[in-house]
């Protein structure tokens, strides 16, 4: 990747254009993956497990919307917040009137999914269009790799360990723990 005049951040590229639509991708596949194993488990009336998961699920996703939200309120207190964002059309964030609507979103726990889309919109504008603000594109986009490292560790580490462990005490592997 080649560097900016300033050197803080890489030029956004086709491939992290590439990287921000699989990422999206593989939230929504992981999202779904859950409802239905949460589904399997709830239908063979493992309750417990189910529950147990169910519990990963909301508590990952709650985890990571307070840190979306966060974050969003600490970069609209920076200095060039308001450069950055202004006549760009960033899905979620640029607008002081947007943050009740940002914040609902969050509660819904739909934030993280709208920062994704307002990341790979601005990187298109940035890619594809050849338009300013390759930087800020770039900080989208290392934001949203933090969130999900975020949820890897609040959700995904304790689910696998959590069908390793039902394996291990029922002595036996079925299709829906390995989903």
């Amino acid at each position: 990747m080649e560097s900016t005049a300033s050197g803080c951040f890489p030029r956004y590229s086709w491939l992290d254009f590439l990287f921000a639509v699989v990422g999206v991708c593989t939230f929504l596949f992981d999202i779904g993956s859950d409802v239905w194993l949460a589904k399997e488990f709830y239908q063979h009336g493992e309750f417990f497990w189910f529950a147990a998961l169910l519990g990963f699920m909301l508590v990952s996703s709650a985890v990571v919307q307070m840190f979306s939200w966060f974050w969003i309120q600490y970069d609209s207190q920076l200095d060039n917040y308001d450069f950055q964002t202004a006549g760009r059309r960033v899905v979620l964030f640029g607008s002081p009137k947007r943050v009740k609507l940002t914040c609902f979103l969050h509660i819904c726990q739909l934030g993280f999914l709208l920062r994704h889309i307002s990341a790979i919109w601005l990187g298109f504008c940035v890619w594809w269009r050849g338009e300013k603000g390759s930087e800020y594109a770039v900080y989208l986009t290392h934001d949203l790799s933090m969130l999900r490292l975020i949820e890897t560790f609040c959700e995904s580490a304790p689910q696998l360990s959590l069908m390793i462990y039902i394996m291990l005490h029922n002595n036996q592997a079925r299709t829906i723990q390995c989903g």
